[in-house]
């Protein structure tokens, strides 16, 4: 029984990190990189 308690907070915790991580939203860690990145790439090839 305790084997199967802890393989699910495993799986749960991994679902919870990948969807922190690189999930849909605008929240996730993948999202705001991105944003970033392309902010970045704006103010350089903006300016003389």
């Amino acid at each position: 029984m305790k084997q199967i308690i802890v393989m699910v907070a495993m799986i749960s915790l991994g679902i919870v990190l990948f969807r922190l991580i690189a999930g849909t939203d605008d929240g996730s860690m993948l999202s705001v990189m991105k944003g970033v990145w392309e902010q970045e790439i704006e103010m350089r090839t903006g300016s003389p």
